[in-house]
């Protein structure tokens, strides 16, 4: 069994334990870590010797929570430091510590505006901070909890082309609807992320968007066309106008058939003499468009 799963479950046995059963636990499981501490990263990483280095983790430990314990094996005595400088965060450092190690403490926990995000979006932005490194921190600044989750359902080249699409003007402010488009990103990944880097163009039109937010595994697996959604949607106002502009003319035809004998019937009952004026005019007209 390896040592961490083991100290692991050792944890777990003590957390059930009395009392006095968990300080004599964390007691002998601090003085392992600093010896192993020792090993791992030197005596000079651990200057006020074992015993000491010992002391510092159990109490740490009971203060912060027992991950204390792994977060020293993880990254040595600076754990500890770095839990006091972390001051109310002091918990959720020593946390992620334990879980992320080394890169923990480059790409979060020393760098103030991390940290802010830390607090803000708890773990999860952690998690997203330190497996894209450097290139989320800006943009779960402006965009918030679903570029948490885009962030750490993707790979490292998609989240290259989450923070390009991300920047201030770009591509995701020009398809609009970010949320929802990193709320797909969220819940299916990479291919979601390719779908959308290698349809950026088309998916700013806003009905093509909202086919693909309404099915994206249909568009993502092949299922849907998005080429075929945007003809359809380039097609269709075209279409619509043409229906309109010919029921326009229809019904004006119509009118015209209805009010011309109307009229000319109106006329001769009420006025004959103009009737009859209007008639040979009218059939001198005809008459000249026959012989020209």
């Amino acid at each position: 069994m390896r040592p961490l799963t083991s100290l692991a479950l050792l944890a777990a046995l003590a957390a059930a334990a009395s009392p006095s059963v968990r300080a004599d636990w964390r007691t002998k499981a601090a003085r392992e870590a600093a010896e192993y501490a020792a090993k791992k990263f030197g005596r000079t990483a651990v200057k006020e010797g074992t015993e000491t280095l010992a002391e510092r983790i159990a109490a740490g430990a009971a203060r912060h929570g027992d991950d204390m314990i792994t977060a020293v094996r993880k990254v040595g005595p600076k754990a500890l430091t770095l839990a006091d400088e972390a001051g109310e965060q002091a918990p959720a450092a020593v946390r992620i510590l334990s879980r992320h190690g080394e890169e923990a403490a480059v790409w979060v926990l020393g760098r103030p505006g991390a940290m802010r995000l830390l607090a803000r979006h708890g773990d999860d932005a952690a998690e997203a901070l330190v497996k894209h490194k450097g290139l989320a921190e800006p943009v779960i600044e402006r965009l918030g909890g679903p570029a948490v989750d885009a962030f750490r359902a993707v790979g490292p080249r998609s989240g290259r082309r989450l923070a390009m699409m991300a920047q201030d003007g770009g591509d995701l402010a020009a398809i609009g609807r970010t949320p929802e488009v990193l709320g797909v990103i969220g819940r299916l990944g990479d291919p979601a992320m390719d779908f959308i880097w290698r349809n950026k163009g088309a998916l700013t039109v806003g009905a093509t968007l909202t086919a693909f937010l309404a099915r994206p595994e249909a568009f993502i697996d092949g299922t849907n066309r998005l080429a075929g959604t945007v003809a359809e949607n380039a097609v269709k106002p075209a279409v619509q106008e043409a229906v309109g502009a010919f029921a326009w003319l229809l019904r004006a035809a119509t009118v015209l058939i209805v009010l011309i004998p109307a009229g000319t019937a109106f006329l001769a009952i009420r006025h004959p003499q103009a009737a009859a004026v209007l008639g040979r005019a009218i059939a001198r007209h005809m008459a000249k468009g026959r012989n020209p």
